[in-house]
Order: structure tokens, then sequence, then C-alpha cells
């Protein structure tokens, strides 16, 4: 089985878990953590490698692109993913142009299935 070790960015439990319950569903055994703010999360990618970064954006005084921008500062190289029920066109542009990988909305949250077997196969391919 492929292991895959998750930084979730989300403010709700639930919605992290259904995260993790897609990602399992693609034939993944994983190592998870749920962050809610941007200290939180630097000291998470500061203790721990990370194999890829899934935001919510909808979160009390945090959203994705501040998320997308600490993950610049410490580490482009992790794919990051906005989850999310509604991001506006000129958040979605500003997260790609700064290396956001994709974008999933709650309702379509099958589809982070594909993504990260794709990811996932890029990785182990050696392809940057």
């Amino acid at each position: 089985m492929k292991h895959i070790s998750v930084l979730i960015v989300e403010d709700s439990i639930y919605a992290a878990d259904l995260n993790i319950r897609e990602i399992k569903k693609a034939g993944f055994t994983v190592n998870h953590i749920r962050v809610v703010n941007g200290k939180i999360m630097l000291e998470a990618l500061q203790e721990s490698k990370w194999d890829i970064i899934l935001s919510d954006n909808s979160m009390p005084n945090f959203d994705a692109l501040k998320a997308l921008e600490i993950r610049n500062i410490f580490d482009r190289d992790i794919p990051f993913i906005i989850v999310s029920e509604y991001v506006s066109d000129k958040d979605i542009i500003t997260a790609m142009d700064n290396g956001c990988n994709a974008y999933i909305t709650k309702e379509n949250l099958m589809e982070l299935r594909k993504i990260m077997q794709f990811l996932y196969n890029i990785k182990e391919s050696g392809v940057k």
C-alpha cells in the first residue's frame, strides 16, 4: 500500500476526516494532522516532512492564500491543493500563479482521489 503524509489546513474536523477518507479510497495509508492557523501550520512544516498540503479557504482569520504563502516561504515543492466550498475566480488565479496545484470543491471531493494518484505517480517517477 502507498503511504502519504498530509497536512490539512482546515477548521472543521468533519471536513478534514472526509478528505482523509477520500485519500484512503485512492489506496493510500495516511499520516496526517490538521492545523487551523498560520503559526501551527509553520510549526508542522518545521517538525515533519509532508507529501501534500490540503487547505480550506473559509476559516476565521486564515485562508488558502495565506496558507499557500507560508508553504511558498517554507518549501514550494510540497504540492498544495485548495479544498473549499467557494473560492473567487480572482483568488483561484492568484493561487495558481503562486504555485497551487489544484482547486477542488467540497461537493466534488471524489476528485481528490484522481489528483492524489496523479501527484503520487509524478513523485514516484522522479519528475518535477
